[in-house]
């Protein structure tokens, strides 16, 4: 019984010892280390560049403008008695916008128009005269010289006539002048007038924008002049509507570059009639210059820069590269490699800020 316990008990002592030589020979270790190198990988996602059909263009940005933008001012100075419109109301040429106060201007119009009665009754007097006068004077009952004195008077009564009619046509204009009309079809914008307000003439009171059709001005540099055309069609992106895309044509280029920035002013129409584009909006135009051609792309998640060059990291057995890139156009979630990288490499996009050359990952799906 004694040798069947010392047997026994020798076992745990020698399996002890084998464990303790199995770690000494790091098999753990190095299982443990591997495993833990693994671990400390960051995970990657991969995509491979490729080539995609596109057409050229140019992304500028931009603001939109009213077709015709017409500022409302009083002709004479005067207080405001009523604003008969709102902002954003829709007016029509000679719709009434501003009624100034306007009771001096109709006295000068009663005051003119009696004016002319009175120079009409001293003219028809004289005519009648004259015509008196010529029937005495064919039958010899008065002298030339009486004659000449009534044509003399007929002569002055027309003039004085002919001079109260201007002034009463006057005093109606400037009558007329009390109501501020729309000079031209459009929206109410920008109003300042209130009522009371004593305006003086040219000073802005309302704007009134044409935005049936309106503009997306963009300034265009000297080295792309060449590229842009008159009638080229443009793509028009703006912040409030951003999955929704606008058609427009270059309709005008200022031939005289602007003395700030010696860029070129360009006016992209695009036809707005249900007036979901507002003056003011700033835009994202892309404007087409050439024939769809073969571009290489990437994920714009997998270009990164650095003081002012451009990069990205390619994955090959686990490792990543860094490559120096040359971009060009950004096309959605896209953008073009000119040089730098060639079709089919797999690029990073996920955690690329975290990557440095050399380093070793864990591509995932």
């Amino acid at each position: 019984m004694r040798g069947f316990k010392l047997k026994y008990g020798i076992i745990p002592i020698v399996v002890l010892f084998a464990i303790t030589l199995l770690f000494r020979s790091g098999v753990f270790s190095e299982d443990k280390a591997h495993s833990q190198a693994v671990e400390s990988m960051l995970n990657v996602k991969v995509v491979e560049a490729k080539y995609i059909n596109a057409v050229p263009s140019l992304l500028l940005n931009g603001s939109i403008e009213g077709q015709i933008s017409a500022t409302v001012s009083a002709k004479l100075a005067g207080r405001i008695e009523q604003v008969l419109v709102q902002e954003g109301q829709r007016v029509r040429v000679g719709d009434p916008l501003i009624k100034l106060e306007s009771v001096e201007l109709a006295n000068s119009v009663r005051a003119a128009r009696d004016a002319v009665t009175k120079a009409q009754a001293n003219y028809d007097l004289a005519k009648a005269d004259y015509d008196r006068y010529q029937t005495l004077y064919t039958k010899g009952a008065v002298s030339q010289q009486q004659l000449e004195t009534a044509e003399a008077k007929l002569k002055s009564a027309q003039a004085d006539l002919s001079s109260v009619v201007a002034s009463e046509d006057n005093a109606q204009q400037q009558y007329g002048y009390g109501i501020i009309t729309a000079p031209v079809n459009g929206v109410i914008a920008n109003k300042t007038a209130t009522v009371g307000q004593v305006v003086s003439p040219g000073a802005s009171l309302i704007v009134v924008e044409d935005i049936d059709q309106v503009y997306a001005v963009v300034n265009i540099e000297q080295k792309e002049l060449g590229r842009v055309k008159i009638g080229q069609t443009a793509e028009i992106t703006v912040d409030a509507y951003p999955d929704k895309f606008f058609t427009g044509s270059v309709d005008i280029m200022n031939p005289e570059a602007g003395l700030a920035n010696r860029m070129f002013r360009t006016k992209i129409k695009i036809a707005n009639t249900d007036a979901m584009l507002k003056p003011g909006m700033f835009t994202k135009v892309r404007l087409a210059t050439g024939d769809a051609v073969q571009v290489l792309v990437v994920p714009q998640a997998a270009v990164i820069q650095k003081q002012g060059m451009y990069y990205v990291f390619t994955v090959t057995n686990n490792k990543v590269m860094r490559h120096q890139v040359e971009i060009g156009d950004v096309t959605g979630d896209t953008i073009t490699i000119k040089s730098g990288l060639q079709p089919g490499e797999k690029v990073v996009v996920s955690n690329v800020n975290q990557l440095k050359d050399g380093d070793a990952v864990q591509v995932t799906e």
